[in-house]
């Protein structure tokens, strides 16, 4: 007789198996009784940590992942909340109550469709539940239909007398009516028989608060914590209140007695120390805190604490060395490098960019999936113009959070730079899919469609968020500015009337009315509506700027400077008027009166740039170079203006003084050596001047951070030095890039079309050639893009020739 000892060792293994998988489910359903046992008597802290050892054991059970988030929501941790609401969702595909709660979470955010979705999952599992139709008439009151709401609540507290979402919701329902009166004995008849529940209570001490019933809202609110004293929100809220109503005093003894009541909560120490840094000074909260840490001192809340205390006084050396000290006691656990994260934030923003940079990548080379220094080394490339560095932090925090907002904004904002429309698009599109009440997303988005050629669809844009909200005046700007690129001249003035109505003492709707007119051809017109902004606020320079150009275009002088007179009578101070009057008299020919009134501005406003540029050019005008060297020189010396710099080393160029050009470029790059601007300028003027390769060796050294850039203007100035030196291949390269962004420019394509020359490539040579002529017939290098073109074609024929031959 054969054996089968295999299978008896199989039997055995898996008899075990099941024995174990018995226990560990016997235990985690122990847990969860006690877990619940400890929810209900507001033992919240106990319920958190019972959960969690559930979860140690099993990671997706659903039911502790749901009370999770029930402890997490009383707590006051919604973010929490939400996420174990989600993976509640995700781990049992009919927990109805989790997709009840995340329903109303994305209810809360104003994400109706993704509420939607899970009112409807929620109505699937059981149709007549009546938290599920609570949701569906949450819904429903989000889409502005009350009544429907009305019905909804009222049938579902039907379904289940004293339901308190459906109380909540009716009383809300009331208020929002207008009937808070008719709320409150509502929401008091329904505490009465509830009588342990907090979330009728707070409505009502809302209530009350919007009605000034200030001493009812005061009871409640001390009601809400003598029947909960655990949360700390509840005490957090009373103190709120409390200041808001200039107690301080009381609002410092409710956060004093919550430290006492609840001597493990770190957080009931925090909030007394921001009271007191807030209400009486940093220094007597850190008179407070220092006691604290000798009770606590492994206490890296309250260690971190003194650390914003210090930042709060711009005591910047001791946070920092506070910093240090948590690093070194904890140098490679969590609080350690949340200490050095922090410090490399203060080294850069005091501009210690590298030694920023150092600690991070140090961290990193620890820790390389370490996500606030990734984010922190993405703004640092960012701030740098290394965009492809950038992109590549934020997508790989991203690929471990998908959905936090902060990054997906720096990730869009990196693309936008980068000029890649298409993934900026689809981050500005998930911000807006994730807070869809977010405003300046939309706007970033409309922006960008109509940047990329698609105003119709940034104009759908802006027309779907003004439905939503039909007085916002930036929608309305934006809604302007794009049929204004589309010359859809009517539309642009309609919208122009809506801001007219929407804000008839303001500005802004006149203006651009009359912006309208005058970009359609039509001064006259636009000067009834300039003239009108201007009366609404008659300190507004882009109407008085708009006003006088159109008078301008008229050919009526006279009534511009009239205009400019009377405002100066008023405000001899305008500097504005004076600047526009300076302009009206040049365009007029008076150039002692034009120059007279340039320097009126220059007396009243010497930090202003405009008044020595508008000088210098009327100078230049009349041939006196000497003049308006003196003027920019005196306004650089005034104002330190790289736009001045820059004129000033054009006029020596163009005089061949090039060692004046190069002494002057050298200062401004050493005053501000941090300026990417300032460098720029002086490594092109070294590019273009170089007399040896001594020179263009020193324009590679200092050119080396612009390399690292994005920027077109900066990738032309090192692709010309490359073409200098010799390095067409990376010239070739770099001037792809600068082409790819600004395909209008002419200077490129001749630099590009001069290196294809240079490798023989004659047909992409002519390509970038004609096109630079084409472009612009007067750009500096056309005589040589000519003289190329003429020696391709010449050698093109003479290589006929000789086939003929």
């Amino acid at each position: 007789m054969k054996h089968n000892y295999f299978g008896i060792v199989v039997l055995i293994l898996s008899i075990g198996s099941l024995t174990a998988c018995d226990d560990s489910r016997r235990k985690m359903n122990e847990l969860l009784q006690q877990g619940k046992e400890y929810f209900q008597a507001g033992d919240f802290e106990n319920a958190r940590l019972t959960f969690e050892r559930i979860l140690e054991l099993k990671s997706d059970h659903p039911d502790a992942l749901y009370q999770s988030a029930e402890v997490s929501a009383k707590l006051g941790n919604l973010q929490q909340a939400r996420d174990y609401y989600q993976k509640a969702v995700k781990a049992d595909r009919k927990h109805l109550m989790a997709r009840v709660k995340l329903g109303q979470f994305y209810l809360l955010a104003g994400q109706i469709d993704n509420a939607e979705i899970l009112a409807k999952e929620a109505a699937a599992i059981d149709v007549g539940n009546p938290d599920a139709m609570v949701l569906s008439a949450g819904i429903l009151a989000a889409q502005n239909n009350s009544d429907a709401a009305t019905v909804k609540a009222e049938a579902a507290l039907a379904k289940r007398p004293g339901d308190v979402p459906a109380i909540l919701l009716l009383a809300s329902l009331q208020a929002k009516s207008g009937k808070p009166d008719k709320a409150i004995p509502f929401l008091l008849q329904h505490v009465e028989k509830n009588p342990g529940d907090t979330s009728l209570r707070l409505m009502l001490a809302n209530l009350y608060i919007t009605t000034k019933a200030f001493d009812q809202a005061l009871n409640t609110l001390e009601a809400i914590v003598k029947l909960e004293p655990k949360p700390l929100i509840h005490r957090k809220r009373l103190a709120l209140f409390l200041m808001e109503q200039n107690q301080l005093d009381k609002a410092e003894a409710v956060l004093r007695q919550a430290v006492d009541d609840l001597p493990d909560n770190q957080q009931a120490r925090l909030n007394l120390l921001d009271f007191l840094a807030e209400k009486r000074g940093p220094e007597i909260a850190e008179s407070e805190l220092i006691p604290m840490l000798e009770d606590h001192p492994d206490d890296f809340v309250l260690k971190f604490g003194l650390v914003n205390l210090y930042l709060t006084q711009n005591l910047t050396e001791k946070a920092e060395h506070a910093l240090q000290e948590i690093s070194n006691l904890d140098p490679s656990g969590r609080q350690g490098i949340k200490a050095q994260i922090m410090l490399a934030r203060l080294q850069a923003n005091s501009g210690r960019i590298e030694s920023a940079k150092q600690l991070i990548e140090t961290l990193l080379s620890a820790n390389p999936k370490e996500l606030d220094a990734l984010t922190l080394r993405g703004e640092l490339a960012l701030a740098e113009s290394r965009l492809d560095d950038a992109i590549g932090d934020f997508r790989n925090v991203l690929v471990a959070q998908p959905d936090t907002i902060n990054i997906v904004k720096l990730l869009a904002t990196a693309h936008q730079l980068n000029r890649d429309p298409v993934p900026a698009l689809e981050n500005l599109e998930k911000i807006v899919r994730l807070l869809p009440n977010d405003e300046n997303a939309r706007l970033d988005m409309a922006e960008l469609l109509v940047k990329t050629g698609k105003p119709a669809k940034a104009a759908e844009q802006m027309i779907a968020w003004l439905q939503l909200n039909p007085g916002s005046k930036k929608a309305l700007e934006a809604l302007f500015n794009i049929y204004r690129v589309q010359q859809q001249w009517e539309q642009a003035r309609q919208v122009a009337g809506h801001l007219q109505q929407a804000y008839p003492d303001d500005a802004s709707g006149y203006y651009l009315e009359g912006m309208a007119f005058q970009s359609e051809g039509k001064p006259q017109e636009a000067l009834v509506f300039f003239a009108k902004a201007l009366s609404k606020q008659t300190d507004a320079v882009e109407p008085l700027t708009q006003l006088v150009n159109s008078y301008l275009q008229l050919k009526q002088p006279d009534q511009a400077l009239k205009i400019l007179q009377e405002m100066v009578k008023q405000k001899p101070e305008h500097f504005i008027a004076y600047n526009l009057m300076g302009g009206v008299f040049a365009a007029a020919n008076k150039p002692a009166e034009a120059i007279a009134a340039f320097n009126r501005v220059i007396a009243i406003k010497p930090e202003w740039e405009n008044p020595y540029r508008n000088l210098a050019g009327l100078y230049i005008n009349q041939k006196e170079q000497g003049k308006a060297v003196r003027i920019l020189q005196q306004g650089i010396d005034k104002t330190g203006s790289l736009t001045l710099v820059s004129d000033l080393a054009a006029l020596y160029h163009q005089a061949g003084a090039h060692d004046k050009a190069l002494a002057l470029l050298e200062d401004s790059y050493k005053n501000q050596p941090q300026s990417a601007i300032a460098l720029n300028n002086l490594v092109r003027y070294l590019s273009e001047q170089a007399k040896d390769n001594a020179d263009l060796d020193r324009a590679a050294k200092l050119a080396v951070p612009l390399a690292k850039t994005n920027n077109p203007e900066m990738l032309y100035t090192v692709a010309v030095l490359a073409y200098r030196q010799g390095s067409y291949d990376k010239a070739r390269e770099l001037l792809d890039k600068v082409v790819g962004q600004v395909p209008d420019s002419a200077s490129a394509h001749h630099k590009l079309g001069m290196v294809y020359f240079k490798q023989g490539d004659n047909k992409s040579a002519r390509e970038h050639l004609e096109k630079a002529i084409e472009k612009d017939g007067q750009f500096n290098g056309i005589d040589e893009a000519r003289q190329t073109l003429k020696t391709i074609s010449e050698s093109y024929r003479g290589s006929l020739g000789g086939s003929d031959g």
